[in-house]
């Protein structure tokens, strides 16, 4: 009784649908999209980048779709930089999930075998590639990521947020 005075229930909102999140994204050009995705992993991944953990992307093509977002970009490396485009198809490798399942990922919450094997994430196309993205997935050292304890953070509190929100 004297907890319930103390601690009153909060009640449950109701879930939201997931459409909300592609509204502000669908709102941007994809040029916007492919430019800040660029810049943003650049930023992050200079250290990979600088020792060649990414060389294997030389060459290929990555399309990344998050798909309740309406998100879809390819990825690719060009002169040692990573440059994100807008979607035009034919890529070597497929890469797509939704945004609840990449943020598992990149917060580490859920391993990327469990994700790929229950086809929460899926990957289409080259398989070589395919194993390569999945190897620097797992092995990425999260220390040398630029900025890594706000991102864990971030990542951390998305995940949970997300899941009250549209009640994952």
């Amino acid at each position: 009784m004297i907890n319930s005075l103390i601690y009153p229930k909060i009640p449950t909102l109701p879930s939201l649908p997931v459409s909300l999140l592609a509204a502000p994204v669908t709102l941007l050009p994809e040029k916007f999209h492919a430019t800040a995705i660029s810049k943003l992993l650049n930023l992050l991944l200079e250290s990979a980048l600088q020792e060649g953990e990414l060389d294997f992307l030389d060459g290929q093509s990555v399309s990344v779709e998050v798909i309740d977002l309406k998100l879809r970009f390819a990825l690719s490396l060009e002169h040692e930089r990573l440059v994100a485009r807008p979607w035009q198809g034919q890529d070597d490798l497929n890469l797509r999930g939704h945004l609840y399942d990449f943020l598992l990922l990149a917060s580490r919450q859920e391993d990327s075998d469990t994700l790929f094997f229950q086809r929460r994430l899926k990957m289409e196309g080259s398989t070589d590639l395919g194993l390569e993205v999945k190897n620097l997935l797992d092995g990425m050292d999260m220390e040398s990521v630029r900025f890594h304890k706000p991102i864990d953070f971030a990542l951390q509190r998305s995940v949970g947020v997300y899941s009250r929100l549209f009640q994952h």
